[in-house]
């Protein structure tokens, strides 16, 4: 029997658009650096076309897939995570830039930050539909679900990774939030957690060192090397932008510019339009995420659904606040845009889950049927 599956167009085409346009940001943003350390100024973009390429696949395939099944796996694929992550701290081959947060395969490298970002929002989904008559239980429902997300944010904490922690964390206390979970509970657990916070913050120097400058850009306007290039770069955009192909800040004035700060490059390139249309991607992705995980009558595909687009979402938003200095500095990409194969892949397989959940509403909205 052969199975139709309605695509929701108002995800699927934002997204195929940006992962499309990536492909010639990461090119322009990269080849200068990609000479410089490969001898070849096409290494990055080709790797990042094939990455691109291949999760556009998943996200059809996924698609195609009943989001029930992933329910079935999501205990096993939790500790899975939960051994990678320790894995990465003791038995990885030494930190990157002072953190250890990749396992590497031989040519391939893995970071492991990034499956569970999607692992916690999972199993946090299965765990509130099934405790749903008793979440508000202290004992039976609360903590069994808190203590997953306190486990897996804390080993991604430890690495360090203080930015990606807290996203999680973020997406799945409102994951919480929006089950019958008692608000006390949720109050008095962040009212726990913030001493441990502050003491975290206060102990690591990077992060010191990011807020004194974000404080210093705000009181005088003087900042950070990285943050400065950044704001260059827009400056340089201004409305339309340079043309593509023709930044300036690229050429090694702008460190991570391939990754972390590919939306100056985006601003420098084409400008505050074009800035701008990346930002209404972003915006309809999100509201429409919003409307597929409200209307969903499955308590697991509800769950699942918001704790998808809210993480996506926020993980756009620090990323682009951060590169026009509305936040301090963190290690945060950009969703679908970005270099980056582990980020990619698991946001392509995310969203691919989130069509799924869109195609088996009960609503008469027009999509692109496949069979």
């Amino acid at each position: 029997m052969i199975h139709k599956y309605k695509i929701d167009i108002w995800i699927l085409i934002p997204v195929l658009i940006l992962m499309i346009f990536s492909i010639g940001a990461v090119y322009s943003a990269s080849s200068a650096f990609a000479f410089e350390k490969y001898q070849d100024s096409n290494y990055l973009f080709k790797q990042h076309g094939l990455k691109v390429l291949f999760s556009i696949i998943l996200i059809f395939i996924f698609a195609k897939t009943d989001y029930r099944y992933t329910e079935n796996i999501s205990k096993i694929l939790i500790w899975l995570t939960i051994i990678l992550l320790v894995f990465t701290l003791f038995g990885s081959k030494g930190p990157i830039k002072g953190a250890s947060r990749w396992i590497n395969l031989g040519p391939l490298s893995f970071q492991p930050s990034e499956l569970a970002r999607y692992a916690i929002i999972l199993y946090t989904a299965s765990l509130l539909a099934k405790k749903k008559e008793y979440i508000h239980l202290l004992y039976r429902g609360y903590l069994p679900v808190i203590f997953y997300v306190l486990l897996v944010t804390g080993l991604i904490l430890i690495q360090p990774n203080f930015s990606v922690s807290m996203i999680i964390f973020s997406t799945c206390m409102f994951m919480i939030f929006l089950s019958e979970a008692r608000l006390k509970h949720i109050f008095f657990t962040l009212l726990a957690l913030s001493p441990f916070a502050a003491i975290f913050v206060l102990s690591k120097d990077y992060i010191i060192s990011r807020i004194a400058s974000y404080a210093e850009y705000q009181s005088s306007g003087n900042t950070s090397y990285q943050l400065q290039q950044a704001l260059i770069g827009f400056g340089n955009g201004g409305l339309f932008g340079i043309g593509p192909g023709g930044s300036n800040q690229r050429d090694f004035f702008l460190p991570e510019a391939h990754g972390d700060f590919i939306y100056s490059i985006i601003g420098e390139e084409y400008g505050f339009i074009g800035t701008f249309i990346i930002l209404s991607l972003y915006f309809v992705i999100l509201t429409r995420g919003y409307k597929i995980a409200k209307e969903c009558k499955d308590d697991f595909g509800k769950y699942l659904a918001f704790g998808i687009i809210t993480l996506i979402s926020l993980n756009a938003l620090v990323n682009m606040s951060v590169a026009s200095g509305v936040i301090p500095t963190t290690g945060v990409t950009l969703p679908f845009v970005s270099y980056g194969g582990t980020s990619i892949v698991f946001s392509a397989v995310a969203i691919g889950i989130l069509l799924n959940i869109s195609s088996q509403r009960e609503e008469s909205d027009k999509g692109l049927i496949i069979e």
